[in-house]
């Protein structure tokens, strides 16, 4: 189904989760890039700059929402983000696949995937040897977490980046809320090479939460990587 569109503002396919017979709408604003997928009173996703900066371009190729920035400092980036939903049954899930280069010989490309949800309890995702674990408790690293929100009948929420193009994943709590930020690509690049990176985002069921949420995450693990935008 293709996103219907407005003025910068752009809708991904309503999906439905299990147990909730209400589609999960999900609106992308390109020119607020760090707010990510609007889904109720959370987002998801969010591509931060770590500067202001509109859409220098942006269109729809098939199912996805691709925008390209170019943030006005002294770092000289071009960044693209490509949100794409998932075909997922039962769960609402989304990916953002971002990219990013720079004009200079020697710069900064490290950028941070935000979302922020409502939270009530949160369990982290590690993975141990083949496995992916979960704890209660906050570990030194994770690679996934798992954020339960305060009423269960609005589900958990999965967030996750790809541990093959993760620079660590931070969790700061306030409010009865959750910033989760994503950290990715190099803080010493070149000009010339090109960063990508994948990272997910699902509601599903408030029951059996990590069950779906493992085995998403594993198939998640098995795709290939997305070779262009």
């Amino acid at each position: 189904m293709t996103p219907t569109t407005f003025p910068h503002q752009m809708q991904l396919a309503p999906q439905a989760i299990a147990e909730s017979s209400t589609p999960i709408t999900a609106t992308i604003d390109v020119d607020a890039p760090g707010r990510g997928i609007a889904c109720g009173g959370d987002r998801l996703l969010g591509l931060d700059l770590r500067a202001p900066c509109t859409a220098g371009d942006h269109w729809i190729r098939g199912g996805d929402i691709i925008a390209v920035y170019e943030p006005d400092d002294p770092r000289r980036l071009r960044a693209t983000a490509l949100w794409r939903s998932r075909d997922m049954p039962g769960l609402a899930a989304w990916e953002l696949i971002a990219s990013a280069t720079t004009s200079r010989t020697q710069s900064d490309a490290s950028l941070a995937v935000v979302s922020d949800v409502a939270a009530a309890a949160m369990v982290w995702g590690r993975v141990v040897g083949d496995d992916l674990q979960w704890t209660d408790a906050e570990p030194a690293a994770a690679d996934c977490v798992l954020v339960r929100r305060p009423e269960a009948r609005n589900g958990s929420v999965l967030l996750a980046v790809h541990p093959a193009d993760s620079r660590g994943l931070f969790v700061h709590r306030e409010d009865a809320r959750a910033r989760v930020a994503c950290w990715l690509f190099s803080a010493a690049a070149e000009k010339g090479v090109l960063f990508r990176g994948r990272t997910l985002a699902a509601i599903g069921p408030a029951a059996d939460d990590t069950a779906w949420a493992a085995n998403l995450w594993a198939a998640f693990l098995a795709a290939p990587p997305m070779l262009t935008t």
